[in-house]
């Protein structure tokens, strides 16, 4: 296992951050954005895999259509780099508050394929796995 550069490994630290600042301001398009062009993002409730930025952002608004409000966290863990590729897992923490009035608090773990286009870390895939739901 390759630990990485400082660099790297803070650029896929900062990519995550960006993911989860997405989430919380419910931006489509920012979310988007950390993917790859053919980037793959795996739910529980899409388990095939939307593959490439358009379908991503249009499922990511299906998806969050019902929140009013929701809140992410997450850290790294186990990165190993192969160049310019990486892989990994995301452990994430999601309070989210639907427009129903119901909350949940959900625990996740995102696995993670990294690739670095044009000097950039983006997402080539998340697979997200939950882990607890309450």
């Amino acid at each position: 296992m390759s630990k990485g550069s400082v660099e790297d490994r803070l650029a896929i630290r900062e990519l995550i951050e960006r993911f989860s600042a997405a989430v919380i301001r419910i931006d489509a398009e920012r979310f988007a954005g950390t993917f790859a062009q053919d980037g793959v993002w795996t739910l529980p409730s899409v388990p095939d895999g939307t593959r490439g930025r358009d379908k991503i952002r249009e499922v990511f608004s299906e998806k969050l259509g019902y929140v009013e409000h929701i809140h992410m966290v997450g850290f790294p863990d186990n990165l190993d780099f192969q160049g310019d590729r990486a892989s990994g897992a995301t452990y994430c923490r999601e309070l989210i508050f639907p427009k129903d009035g119901e909350q949940k608090l959900l625990i996740g773990c995102f696995h993670d394929e990294y690739v670095k286009v044009d000097g950039e870390w983006l997402f080539q895939s998340r697979d997200y796995e939950v882990v607890g739901l309450h």
